[in-house]
């Protein structure tokens, strides 16, 4: 790994433990949970074959996947978080 890579890598790291702690907190509203956990159950990743991404499905459509995965994880960690708190 580079320099600018881990450092890179670092900062993307601090920049998810501080939404992670911020969506915790956020969390304890009940409406915003509501909303939050509507968030984690959604995904913008076409479903069931409504759109055939092919055998290989091509490079917007697995950032696509990527993205979705990763804000339902963040979410995840978000409300762990606040049931440590409750």
């Amino acid at each position: 790994m580079t320099g600018n890579t881990a450092h890179l890598e670092g900062r993307i790291n601090a920049h998810r433990r501080l939404l992670v702690e911020l969506l915790s907190v956020v969390a304890a509203i009940p409406a915003a949970r509501e909303a939050l956990l509507a968030m984690a159950r959604d995904n913008e990743t076409v479903a069931d074959h409504e759109e055939d991404p092919g055998i290989e499905p091509d490079a917007a459509f697995a950032a696509q996947q990527i993205a979705d995965d990763e804000i339902r994880a963040i979410l995840t960690a978000a409300m762990a978080r606040l049931e440590t708190r409750t």
